[in-house]
């Protein structure tokens, strides 16, 4: 017998932190990365490291797959996909049994 499996691929996202002495300033940087397919997650009125009062933004985008690292962790930027699980733990379909049947593959 010959079943038929759909595999549909879990959302990979990438999220950045932007941060501005105004929320004006903000404004226009969160307005110029939702141009660049960049979504406001969430946005916080805080004092920085220096004690200066300053507005931050959470945001993400869909992933595109792996992407290097930035070293700047004020900018929106994005950081590489968790690495596999290793091997010793077990998988979603580690346990059961699919001796005996075949299955093919359909990608959505």
């Amino acid at each position: 017998m010959t079943k038929i499996v759909t595999v549909q691929s879990q959302q990979k996202w990438e999220y950045g932190f932007e941060s501005r002495r105004t929320e004006t300033s903000l404004l226009a940087a969160i307005n110029e990365l939702g141009q660049q397919g960049w979504e406001l997650v969430n946005t916080l009125y805080y004092k920085d490291i220096k004690g200066i009062i300053a507005w931050g933004a959470f945001l993400k985008r869909p992933s595109a797959g792996p992407v290097p690292p930035s070293g700047n962790h004020t900018s929106a930027a994005s950081h590489p996909a968790p690495s596999s699980p290793p091997a010793d733990k077990p998988g979603p379909l580690q346990g059961f049994d699919l001796s005996g049947d075949e299955f093919k593959l359909k990608t959505e």
